[in-house]
């Protein structure tokens, strides 16, 4: 019983310590994305995003906003050319944070995104369809329709198509979907 009393004590204190580290990265979190974002206030500034998303993340490593510092760390290096960097950052977001389903789907978009840039089409396809796995249709999978139409797999491009077309229905990639999906009737003969 004093055992389980123990137990008790320290996940009690190591929750009230984490909500007290999530208040104090919370501000620093808001400043570091004021420099990432170009707001009507100052320009943007992404050497120095990274360098604030990086304080966080050591400072308060296993807290929501040092998950979300580490996706923009990713973000940032991307914006400042360093793809390669940029990737090896998704990944540590990967391996540390596998558990945050809806950034890890984000992580695993802009991870697409850079192998495109890179040229590495099937890596890029590999990250849209994790992505994609992860949650409802959406850009993910916007994406895998695009890449398996260029890459020559039609069917799978298809089948994409539709699932935004049904999906995504009213949206700008629903209506380009229909267009990637209807076929053309032959026209009647007059009689």
């Amino acid at each position: 019983v004093s055992l389980l009393v123990a137990l008790l004590a320290i996940a009690v204190g190591y929750s009230i310590m984490r909500s007290a580290d999530e208040r104090k990265a919370g501000p620093l979190l808001s400043a570091a994305y004021e420099s990432y974002s170009s707001s009507g206030y100052s320009p943007t500034d992404y050497g120095k995003a990274l360098e604030l998303f990086r304080g966080i993340q050591n400072k308060y490593s296993g807290t929501m906003s040092a998950a979300v510092a580490q996706y923009y760390i990713g973000n940032c290096l991307t914006n400042l050319g360093q793809a390669d960097e940029a990737l090896k950052e998704y990944q540590v977001f990967i391996n540390n944070y596998s558990d945050k389903k809806f950034l890890l789907g984000l992580v695993y978009q802009r991870m697409g995104y850079v192998y495109g840039t890179l040229g590495k089409q099937s890596e890029a396809i590999k990250a849209f369809e994790q992505s994609d796995a992860l949650g409802t249709p959406g850009v993910a999978t916007v994406e895998l329709a695009r890449l398996y139409e260029a890459s020559g797999n039609i069917p799978e491009s298809q089948n994409k198509y539709k699932i935004v077309q049904e999906k995504l229905g009213g949206s700008t990639w629903s209506i380009e979907a229909m267009g990637k999906t209807q076929s053309i009737e032959p026209a009647s003969k007059p009689v």
